[in-house]
């Protein structure tokens, strides 16, 4: 028996699976624009990105290495040399899998974010400065709405949280709160 294929699209098909990967991506850093206003944990999400990168270009040049796929003959747009390795060695790839890298490795990050605040609030502590200084989590629960807030370092408690963001509970959240019949959430500040 044989699988079932999509011919339409012929060269652009990975191409356009890719940019399925990159519109969510867009989406999600839409969601989180909130929290580039903190430079210092820009700094080291940028910094494990490109850790990720490096890595996942290193896979790339070993997969070309081992022949691990077979990339069949006008099937991709065009091959780059696989970044930093592949200079050295010659190694090729289609650009859709350099894209494909480019794309995923930071949407794990956003991902990650997100199914954090499917569980707790997300406080960032900020200086008098309004520079970040650390991000603590609070548990919330799966079924109740979480928040993304911001308090100055030294003021304990959520009277002192500005609220930056809020995430409601999802369909299912609501759902298994009314099987259960836990009381009705209350409204965050």
């Amino acid at each position: 028996m044989q699988p079932f294929t999509i011919d339409v699209l012929g060269r652009w098909s990975y191409a356009f699976c890719v940019a399925l990967y990159g519109l969510l991506l867009v989406r999600l850093m839409w969601y989180f624009r909130c929290t580039f206003r903190f430079t210092v944990r820009r700094v080291a999400v940028t910094m494990a990105v490109y850790a990720l990168l490096m890595l996942g270009f290193a896979f790339e040049w070993m997969a070309d290495i081992f022949f691990v796929w077979d990339f069949p003959e006008g099937r991709h747009l065009f091959k780059l040399p696989v970044p930093v390795f592949g200079w050295v060695t010659g190694h090729r790839v289609p650009v859709e899998e350099l894209l494909w890298i480019g794309i995923v490795v930071p949407l794990f990050y956003f991902l990650y974010l997100y199914s954090t605040l499917l569980f707790h609030d997300i406080i960032y502590v900020v200086d008098e400065d309004g520079r970040f200084y650390k991000r603590e989590e609070r548990w919330v629960g799966f079924t109740r709405a979480t928040k993304i807030a911001q308090r100055r370092k030294g003021e304990r408690g959520q009277e002192h949280e500005v609220l930056v963001q809020r995430r409601p509970p999802g369909f299912i959240a609501r759902y298994l709160a009314r099987h259960f019949n836990e009381p009705p959430p209350q409204r965050v500040a």
